[in-house]
C-alpha cells in the first residue's frame, strides 16, 4: 500500500521525481499518524523498491519476513531472484 502511494502520489507513476523525497517525508508523517510506526522515509523507499521488484507479491512465500523481502530486492538479476537455491 505505502509503495503504491509513493509511486502514485510522490512520483506521479514515474520511476524518479525531483520532488519525491520531500513528498516521501510527508507521506511518512501521514502513514505514521494513521497506522503507527514502521513508515519512516527509509522504510518507505525500501517498500517502493520491493513493490517495483515484486509487483505480484503473492508469488512470494508468506513466511518471508520483511528482512528477507528487503534482501531479495538487493538481487539485481531478475532471473536469480526467481530461482530457489
Amino acid at each position: 500500500m505505502a509503495a503504491l502511494l509513493i509511486l502514485v502520489e510522490a512520483q506521479g507513476g514515474e520511476e524518479r521525481s525531483e520532488y519525491g523525497r520531500g513528498l516521501v517525508k510527508e507521506l511518512s508523517i501521514r502513514l505514521t499518524r494513521d497506522y503507527g510506526k514502521g513508515f519512516d522515509p527509509t522504510n518507505l523507499w525500501h517498500m517502493r523498491n520491493f513493490y517495483l521488484s515484486f509487483p505480484i507479491r503473492d508469488a512470494l512465500r508468506h513466511e518471508l519476513s520483511w528482512t528477507h523481502c528487503r534482501m531479495l530486492t538487493k538481487v539485481k538479476d531478475v532471473e536469480k531472484r526467481k530461482r530457489p537455491r
